[in-house]
C-alpha cells in the first residue's frame, strides 16, 4: 500500500465524523435560534396579557368614577344621593380587584378607596366640606387608575396608537371628568357664600376650568396622534364623533361662569345640571370606545403573536429534520454495507483460498493433477 492510499484511509474517519457532526451543530443551532424567538415571543404577549388586565380594571372604574361626581353633585345641591348607582359600581370594582388586584398590585389602593366611599355622608350637606370630600375620594380613584395603568404597563407600550389611546382613556378624560364636577359643583354652592368665601371661590371655579379645558385639549392631542399613528380609518371612524361630542359639551360647559366674572348676571342651576349631565354622558361614551380600541388593538398582538410560534415551531422542526436527514441516511447506509449475509438462498462470497492464493506452485500442481 502507497503512502497516499495509506493517508487516505486515515482521513476517512475523520472525514466522517466531519459529516455527522455539522449535521448535528446546525441542529443544535437551530434549536438554540427556536429557543430565543419563543422566548420573546412568550414575553410580548405576556406583557399584551398584562396589558389587557389593565384595560379590564379602568374599565370598571370608568363607572365607579361617573357614580361618585354624580353622588357628590347631588350632595353639593342638598339632595340624598342615590345609593344603587355608586353601589353597584363599588360592587363592579370589587370583583375586578378580587381577580386582578394581586397582579396589578391594587389591592391597597382599592381598600382604602373603598373605606374612603363608605364614610361619604349618606346625605346631602352642601357646602365647600362636601365638595373637598368628594374631592379627596376621586383623587384617590385617579391614584388607583394611574396605579392600574403603571401596573398594567399600558404606560410602556410599544406602539404609539395604543400608548396615546391609554394615555387619553386613563389619565385626560378622568381628570376631564373630575375637574367638570369640581367646577359645577363650585358654580352650584357659590351664591350661597359669603363675599369672602365668593371670591376665593371664583379663583378656584377658574383653576377648575383651566384644568377641564387643558384635559380636554391635550384628549384631543392624544386621539389626533393615536390616529395618525395607525392610519387606520376605523380607528377615526369609532373615536373622532364621539370626541367631538366630549369637546362640545366642554365648550358649552366653561362659558357658563362669564356672568360671574362680568359681575352682571348668575348662574342658573338647571342649565349647570344640564351641561354637567351631558359631559359626563359624552365621557363615558368617549372613554368606553377608547378602551374598546385599546383591547382590540392588544387582542390583534396576541393572535399575531400566537401565529408567529405556530410558525416558529414549523420552521424548527422542518429544519431540524432536514439537517439529520444526511446524518441519519449516512448512517442507515453504513449500518446496511456492514450487515453480514443472512438466509439459506444466498451463496457464501467467493473468498480466494488462503494458501493457493500465496502460493502459486502448490496451485500449479494441483491443476497438473487434475485427470
Amino acid at each position: 500500500m502507497t503512502v497516499r492510499a495509506h493517508q487516505h484511509q486515515r482521513g476517512r474517519p475523520f472525514g466522517a465524523a466531519i459529516r455527522l457532526f455539522l449535521p448535528i451543530l446546525l441542529a443544535m443551532s437551530v434549536t438554540a435560534l427556536f429557543v430565543m424567538v419563543w422566548q420573546s415571543v412568550d414575553e410580548q404577549s405576556e406583557f399584551a396579557a398584562l396589558e389587557r388586565d389593565g384595560v379590564r380594571y379602568i374599565q370598571a372604574l370608568g363607572p365607579l368614577e361617573i357614580a361618585l361626581t354624580n353622588a357628590g353633585s347631588a350632595a353639593v345641591g342638598g339632595k340624598d344621593a342615590p345609593p344603587e348607582e355608586l353601589s353597584r359600581a363599588v360592587a363592579a370594582v370589587a370583583a375586578v380587584d378580587r381577580e386582578l388586584g394581586e397582579r396589578l398590585s391594587t389591592q391597597d389602593r382599592w381598600a382604602g378607596l373603598r373605606a374612603k366611599i363608605e364614610s361619604l355622608p349618606a346625605d346631602g350637606g352642601g357646602g365647600p366640606e362636601t365638595i373637598a370630600a368628594y374631592g379627596t375620594v376621586s383623587d384617590l380613584l385617579l391614584a388607583l387608575m394611574d396605579k392600574v395603568r403603571n401596573s398594567s404597563k399600558l404606560v410602556r407600550d410599544p406602539t404609539a396608537d395604543l400608548y396615546y389611546l391609554g394615555d387619553g382613556a386613563a389619565q385626560e378624560l378622568p381628570e376631564s371628568i373630575v375637574a367638570a364636577a369640581e367646577y359645577t359643583n363650585l358654580l352650584v354652592v357659590l351664591p350661597g357664600l359669603s363675599a369672602t368665601d365668593r371670591a376665593s371661590t371664583l379663583i378656584d371655579i377658574n383653576t377648575a376650568a383651566s384644568a377641564l379645558a387643558g384635559n380636554a385639549r391635550d384628549l384631543s392631542d392624544d386621539v389626533r396622534l393615536a390616529v395618525e399613528g395607525t392610519g387606520s380609518q376605523s380607528l377615526g371612524s369609532a373615536l373622532l364623533s364621539r370626541l367631538d361630542r366630549f369637546n362640545r359639551s366642554v365648550d358649552n360647559l366653561l362659558p357658563l361662569v362669564t356672568p360671574l366674572l362680568s359681575g352682571r348676571g348668575s348662574v342658573d342651576p338647571g342649565q349647570v345640571g344640564q351641561g354637567r349631565d351631558e359631559l359626563q354622558a359624552a365621557a363615558a361614551d368617549l372613554s368606553a370606545a377608547l378602551l374598546t380600541q385599546i383591547d382590540l388593538g392588544l387582542s390583534d398582538r396576541i393572535s399575531s403573536l400566537d401565529q408567529r410560534r405556530l410558525l416558529a415551531v414549523g420552521i424548527f422542526v422542518i429544519s431540524v429534520l432536514l439537517a439529520l436527514a444526511p446524518a441519519g441516511l449516512a448512517l442507515t447506509a453504513r449500518l446496511r454495507a456492514g450487515r453480514p449475509p443472512r438466509g439459506p438462498g444466498r451463496a457464501a462470497p467467493p473468498w480466494p483460498e488462503p494458501h493457493a492464493a500465496a502460493d502459486p506452485e502448490h496451485a500449479l500442481r494441483r491443476r497438473i493433477s487434475v485427470p
